[in-house]
């Protein structure tokens, strides 16, 4: 376990990971070949999620400078590479629950890294990728049918 203090360069390295999910995220939403697929509701709820996910992006930069990780179970490496790879899967995704399922994830992770919460941070890194392995599980399963 260690201390991580996020610096302003820290801070800017995660708000763009999710700002790059969020831009991937509209970019499945709003390809003409997903639009009219997608239902009402679920196209609804995805909406939300794409412009939430852009907010946290934003406070990250601002609310995360300076904060404090104590006990810290992952690094800040971790943390990128856990949106990086969630972003990776937002972009071929294939399957509105799932991504539904990843991007709250991503939300959850945003949300509690400013608290500077070890606990809370160590478990959404988690929750995050079990979201993102249970994607890439299906793609593997459905590209061997």
């Amino acid at each position: 376990m260690s201390i991580i203090t996020l610096t302003a360069d820290d801070a800017l390295k995660l708000s763009a990971q999710f700002r790059n999910a969020s831009i991937a995220l509209g970019d499945y939403l709003y390809a003409p070949e997903n639009w009219p697929t997608i239902p009402e509701k679920e196209r609804a709820t995805l909406q939300s999620l794409e412009v939430t996910l852009l907010n946290v992006a934003s406070d990250l930069v601002t609310r995360a400078v300076g904060v404090t990780i104590k006990d810290a179970e992952q690094s800040l490496d971790d943390l990128v590479t856990a949106t990086e790879h969630a972003r990776d899967v937002i972009r071929t995704i294939d399957n509105v629950t799932r991504t539904i399922t990843v991007v709250t994830a991503m939300i959850g992770l945003a949300g509690v890294i400013p608290t500077g919460n070890a606990g809370a941070i160590f478990g959404a890194l988690k929750n995050l990728q079990s979201a993102v392995k249970g994607e890439q599980t299906a793609k593997a399963k459905k590209a061997k049918a």
